[in-house]
């Protein structure tokens, strides 16, 4: 006689939906929900787990289709989610523009119990699937009540937007799963359409309408940044010593600058372009606008350019009179390179004769998550955690790689001027632990300070700009560097001032313009421990 009992098996059938086992159900459904990146729910983690128990009560193998199709994907999303949060344009964007390389160094800096959980997640949906379920076809109490949680919680928002006079429409469910569908089905339509558009401006000629070029200078060098805080630079008020070249060079700081989005491929497809109703215009970037007005052209970039979608900075660049990648963004090619590699593209463009001015634009890969693939593991004061304190060493790279390009510049006798300005910022991550790391994100104003610094050869003090300036204004900022006046560049107020601008709105993931004053607050607070340089 077997006399052990098992307390997931319920003693009859009668009581099956209301046994232990059961439990699981409702546990797999909150880490669905959870997995996929949304606010966690208990009513819509409740309901579809109602859902699951009354499918199975009918229609098993569909049930265990389901079951199946939404573990997996709650299991490998659940890192991502957790640090980026639901599908959106963003994201989906970077799916065509991140190279395996990016994306393995992406997935290093999760920490490991994210990957446990997503395991956790794995092994009881399989635990789930291999167990038999009892098709108990009667109606029971404990179905009606299966029932009433699972539509009331598929029309708590359908309902709720009707009555803010809204439309009525199911598809507005709350469900994480119908949410995290449609999302990714939403997202991929917005970025193929903006890839489909970009593609097809690419072989459209630029319509800029240059009034006047009055260029003071025979070189003008634009470095374009990568994931930098403002904040984590010494140079513009940071609590680190880490920009020494930046912290003493006499130039013109901005000290309020605001990226125009927390993304590369947004943030400079706003910032490098002509942009009308919300939509840039990438046959008018900087590079065509420049070419108009008898500028010779040079993009040396350390960035990746993919074969199938060339990423939305790529398509700017190629337009070039002079393109340099250090890596195509394939497999093969996807070797760690550094900034300063592209250094030695420096003396072919000042050396080169031309008619007009150059400009000589740098694409950093600077500061990118991983902080410590970009260091080589490398960091001067510990703060936190290793990663962060990569960052901040990475930090003090671009300042070195700032420093030795100002000195080739200056080396070559001719007048020159250089902007440096970062693409966004990142936000904290597991903040205040050993484990903190920096990576993307929308909510904080952090997200969007950056550095802003401008550079001549006859430069002899430092010059602070308090005022607010946002990138959706750079190409006022580039006009008045440039000397280029354009009839599409219509400047409201002197960016090279302390004139007071309207309050500016920044992007969302969601592709929405939001307050910049409306966002959360994500300070760096220090807590360090000097060190040697550690490796």
């Amino acid at each position: 006689m077997n006399l052990t009992s098992n307390p997931f098996e319920p003693k009859n059938k009668a009581r099956e939906l209301l046994s232990p086992y059961t439990l699981l159900y409702f546990v797999l459904a909150a880490l669905i929900n959870l997995g996929l990146g949304y606010e966690f729910s208990v009513i819509y983690a409740v309901g579809l787990g109602c859902f699951f128990l009354l499918l199975g009560s009918y229609l098993p193998r569909l049930q265990k289709t389901a079951l199946f199709v939404c573990t997996l994907t709650a299991a490998f999303y659940y890192p991502f989610g957790r640090v980026f949060g639901p599908p959106n344009f963003n994201s989906i964007l970077s799916l065509y523009s991140t190279n395996p390389e990016e994306a393995s160094e992406m997935m290093q800096i999760f920490p490991y119990w994210d990957y446990l959980i997503a395991v956790f997640i794995m092994i009881l949906g399989i635990f789930i699937l291999r167990r038999k379920t009892p098709q108990i076809r009667r109606w029971t109490m404990a179905k009606s009540l299966f029932l009433f949680a699972f539509v009331g919680a598929l029309l708590l928002a359908p309902v709720t937007n009707l009555r803010a006079g809204g439309e009525f429409k199911l598809s507005d469910t709350g469900y994480p799963v119908v949410r995290f569908v449609e999302d990714v089905s939403h997202g991929k339509k917005e970025v193929e359409a903006e890839m489909a558009r970009m593609k097809e401006l690419s072989s459209v000629p630029a319509t800029w309408h240059v009034d006047s070029v009055k260029a003071n200078r025979q070189v003008y060098v634009l470095v374009i940044g990568e994931s930098a805080r403002r904040d984590a630079h010494g140079s513009f008020g940071g609590k680190w010593a880490n920009t020494p070249f930046e912290s003493k060079v006499p130039g013109v700081f901005f000290n309020d600058y605001l990226s125009a989005a927390p993304s590369t491929q947004k943030s400079l497809g706003q910032t490098l372009n002509l942009v009308r109703d919300g939509k840039p215009e990438y046959q008018n970037s900087i590079i065509t606008l420049a070419k108009s007005a008898g500028f010779h052209t040079y993009w040396f970039s350390n960035q990746g350019q993919i074969g199938r979608y060339d990423t939305v900075v790529a398509s700017v660049a190629k337009r070039a009179d002079d393109v340099r990648f250090l890596k195509k963004g394939d497999f093969e090619d996807g070797k760690a390179t550094s900034d300063f590699d592209l250094l030695r593209f420096t003396d072919d463009a000042l050396q080169a004769t031309t008619e007009g001015p150059k400009l000589v634009v740098y694409h950093l890969i600077g500061s990118h998550p991983k902080a410590c693939d970009r260091t080589g593991d490398r960091y001067e004061t510990f703060v936190h955690s290793k990663e962060t304190s990569c960052y901040l060493y990475s930090i003090t790279q671009t300042d070195s790689f700032l420093s030795q390009l100002y000195n080739q510049l200056k080396s070559s006798g001719q007048n020159f001027s250089m902007i440096y300005f970062s693409d966004h910022g990142l936000a904290f991550h597991e903040k205040g632990t050993s484990n903190e790391f920096l990576s993307h994100d929308d909510k904080y104003q952090q997200n969007y300070q950056v550095p802003l610094m401008m550079l001549s050869s006859d430069d002899t003090r430092r010059r602070a700009i308090k005022a607010r300036r946002s990138a959706e204004d750079f190409l006022v900022l580039f006009s008045e560097w440039t000397g280029i006046k354009s009839q599409e560049i219509a400047a409201k107020y002197q960016f090279i001032s302390n004139q007071k601008r309207p309050s500016p709105t920044v992007m969302n993931f969601a592709l929405k313009q939001v307050p910049y004053s409306s966002l959360g607050n994500d300070p760096f607070t220090p807590k360090a421990t000097p060190a040697t340089m550690h490796k």
